[in-house]
């Protein structure tokens, strides 16, 4: 039956031959206690594969209606394809949303304790349209922290990774520190001298933060209802402190569809 749209006449098709793609998504026994994405998006292929559908529905009339409703008129038929050779200084490649990270090691207690979250997760957590509105508070009970630790969960990166983790986590310490009344933030890490000579100063003068070079070694719990136990070493003695919430500082991991972009552009990845 044909019906009419804008004083256009529409023909609806229902033997398209590909039905609509449904976006994944995890489950909710997957969602409890965590910040992960429910929406976990299109694979490349099944996106590809959308866009064919989406751009074929093998009954073109050629009735120019697909033009006539682009308002940015970016139809054009009398275009014909064409191989652009571009030329440019610069290339960004941006990992977009993938937010790969190394496997964090299970003595940090992420993935055991509701209370133990990653920075990527941290991060959500403080943005104003996360899902706590900006509120820092701790996963597993909604309570909102009194004592909270930055963590440097690869302590052996190299000097370029080590200090953008750090500078990450000062930053987000600030954030949450002017979110949060009467909170403490200890930043525990190997500090490398570029952070040294840059930053630590600074660093050294926010209010509510302490930064201890050292590493930290292990997240416990002794009972439910008790705070997490974090082991860590400084100036070779071990200590051991609690605290209401632990955020662990990851090292990104490409996924491996940037690194075939980077072998096509042939750029080194970094």
């Amino acid at each position: 039956m044909i019906y009419e749209k804008q004083k256009r006449y529409i023909i609806p098709f229902d033997d398209v031959p590909t039905p609509r793609a449904e976006m994944p998504e995890i489950s909710v026994d997957e969602r409890r206690g965590n910040f992960v994405e429910v929406e976990t998006g299109f694979p490349e292929q099944v996106a590809l594969n959308e866009a064919k559908r989406c751009l074929s529905c093998r009954r073109c009339l050629g009735c120019a209606l697909c033009w006539a409703e682009c308002e940015p008129e970016a139809i054009d038929f009398s275009i014909p394809d064409e191989e652009l050779d571009l030329e440019f200084d610069d290339v960004i490649i941006t990992k977009g949303q993938d937010n790969g990270f190394f496997p964090i090691d299970s003595k940090f207690g992420f993935g055991s304790y509701a209370e133990v979250i990653t920075d990527i997760q941290f991060e959500r957590m403080l943005s104003p349209t996360g899902p706590t509105d900006g509120m820092v508070i701790s996963p597993l009970d909604g309570e909102i922290p009194k004592r909270m630790a930055i963590v440097q969960g690869h302590p052996d990166e190299d000097d370029d990774q080590l200090l953008s983790s750090l500078i990450l986590g000062v930053n987000e310490s600030i954030i949450a520190l002017d979110r949060t009344q009467e909170l403490e933030v200890v930043l525990i890490s190997p500090i490398n001298e570029a952070f040294k000579k840059q930053f630590l100063s600074k660093a050294e003068k926010v209010s509510g933060l302490r930064l201890v070079e050292g590493n930290p070694e292990s997240v416990e719990k002794n009972q439910e209802d008790t705070p997490l136990s974090l082991k860590y070493s400084e100036n070779g003695q071990q200590q051991n402190e609690a605290f209401d919430l632990i955020v662990v500082l990851t090292k990104p991991k490409l996924s491996s569809e940037l690194k075939s972009l980077t072998r096509k552009l042939e750029t080194p990845v970094q």
